[in-house]
């Protein structure tokens, strides 16, 4: 049961909350992006003995609180899954303390945490003053041994193609993946998000993987992959370099990207959202589902105070 709920300081919201529900949750990785909202908000709700029952995280920009205001999911915290109705008090109370300020929320995909994150979904919707539905993809890695026989027709004919040039995976540095991620962004006329510097201090922070494809000793194609949760990867950043497509190697890249995840154990690589503003690209969401990823939904969620 919360008594009350109270804004902290990023110390001590990290000693509260120790175990956020993903990396992007943690007290330190908001304050890495702090410049990117005028005001932070460190929120704890705290039971009659002021142990922690659940936090949250959120941004002030442009007159709206966000959660997350730099990142692909909410962050929020927990320390033990929670009855319907303390999340439910909760997100009143969290309401009612961002007053008179909207709260804009990017739920985490349920696989993060089943049981909390429908708990979560079902208050925020009903609390919801507009409501935005993101298309997310994810490969469920227990299906790894049958990877081929979860590709469609063209996927397979294009992984086997793949398989001709010979390409040689490797684990690498982010300032070697990193250019072939730049090289592609420009070739499309895309802004890309994040500098090699912004990966390089996020890396401080949060468990990062960057890998390479080679092909005749030339690099290809890249990867960046954060570690968010325990057994869980997400994709941040994959392609190739321009014109290098008639080989192939982004349909064999995520089968290199699976095996290295598999091979520690892991559950899920999260190949994240394919969607802005809820409009899908529809390419991405065909390219993905042909691998044998799982599409889910991600609400977004914008609850007024007024």
């Amino acid at each position: 049961m919360i008594e009350n709920l109270v804004s902290v300081t990023p110390d001590d919201y990290a000693r509260l909350f120790p175990k956020p529900s993903t990396a992007f949750g943690s007290a330190a990785f908001n304050m890495l992006n702090s410049a990117k909202v005028s005001r932070i908000e460190f929120l704890a709700a705290l039971d009659a003995d002021r142990r922690p029952v659940m936090g949250m995280i959120a941004g002030l920009r442009d007159g709206i609180w966000r959660s997350p205001f730099s990142a692909p999911m909410a962050a929020l915290s927990w320390n033990r899954d929670l009855r319907l109705s303390t999340v439910a008090d909760f997100f009143t109370k969290v309401k009612e303390h961002l007053s008179p300020y909207p709260l804009h929320i990017m739920l985490p995909p349920e696989f993060i945490a089943p049981s909390m994150l429908a708990k979560i979904a079902g208050t925020t919707l009903n609390m919801a003053s507009k409501v935005i539905v993101e298309y997310n993809y994810h490969y469920d890695l227990s299906l790894l041994p049958d990877f081929e026989k979860h590709l469609t027709p063209a996927a397979h004919r294009h992984f086997k193609r793949a398989l001709k040039e010979n390409f040689i995976f490797e684990t690498s540095t982010i300032s070697m993946a990193y250019p072939v991620i730049q090289a592609n962004y420009a070739a499309k006329g895309y802004r890309l998000p994040m500098s090699l510097s912004n990966l390089e201090d996020t890396a401080k922070i949060i468990d990062i993987d960057p890998f390479i494809l080679r092909h005749g000793g030339t690099v290809v194609a890249a990867a960046i992959i954060y570690r968010i949760a325990p057994g869980i990867a997400h994709l941040v950043y994959w392609s190739n370099m321009p014109g290098t497509e008639s080989m192939r190697p982004m349909n064999i890249l995520p089968y290199h990207i699976f095996r290295y995840y598999a091979g520690l154990g892991f559950k899920i690589v999260s190949l994240g959202t394919s969607s802005t503003d809820g409009i899908p690209n529809y390419g991405l969401c065909d390219f993905k589902s042909s691998l044998g990823c799982t599409t889910s939904l991600i609400p977004t969620i914008t609850i007024h105070n007024a």
